[in-house]
């Protein structure tokens, strides 16, 4: 397990491991929380999942060719905390004995995805992410990819086929420990 010593005022502390988690609603992201959830202690681990977000901005036209009105500002940055809680209690329930292992620290930014979960990972011992395939997605233009590239500390990326297992601990347990 990574963990750092801290000096303060002559004491030697160690603090705990923070892992970011990149949260989109897709199956990867969510199998990553998961994981994440399952593997961990939470004497281990500060979680911080992540969820990054930008505004929708519409003109009257847009509004009126696709029939819906945009939300305020505020009103879409309210439904990305409340998307977040969601896939997070979701994952904490889907975990077993989730609930009570790790606390999980919710973070909603305003931010393109890749930028946004880099900048949260900043002094972070892990950054996990899912990765999706998207027909229109070029491998050098994902999340993901970004991730890897301009992270300053270690990515784990799901791909797209982890989402279908069941049973994640045995998988990778190792890996944080």
């Amino acid at each position: 397990m990574l963990t750092h010593h801290v000096v303060r005022g002559g004491e030697v502390g160690v603090s705990r491991q923070l892992v970011v988690v990149g949260v989109d609603g897709s199956p990867a992201s969510f199998t990553a929380l998961r994981w994440v959830l399952a593997c961990r202690r939470p004497t281990d681990v500060r979680l911080r999942a992540v969820h990054c977000w930008t505004p929708v901005l519409a003109t009257g036209r847009d509004a009126a060719v696709n029939g819906r009105p945009v939300l305020p500002i505020a009103e879409q940055q309210a439904q990305a905390r409340r998307e977040l809680a969601q896939v997070v209690a979701a994952a904490l329930t889907w975990t077993p004995g989730g609930g009570t292992r790790v606390a999980v620290q919710q973070q909603v930014v305003r931010s393109p995805a890749g930028p946004g979960l880099v900048s949260q990972a900043a002094g972070a011992d892990l950054l996990v992410v899912g990765h999706c395939r998207r027909s229109i997605e070029v491998l050098p233009r994902s999340v993901s990819w970004y991730c890897v590239r301009h992270a300053n500390c270690p990515v784990l990326v799901f791909p797209p086929e982890m989402a279908t297992r069941r049973e994640l601990t045995p998988l990778l347990a190792g890996v944080l420990a």
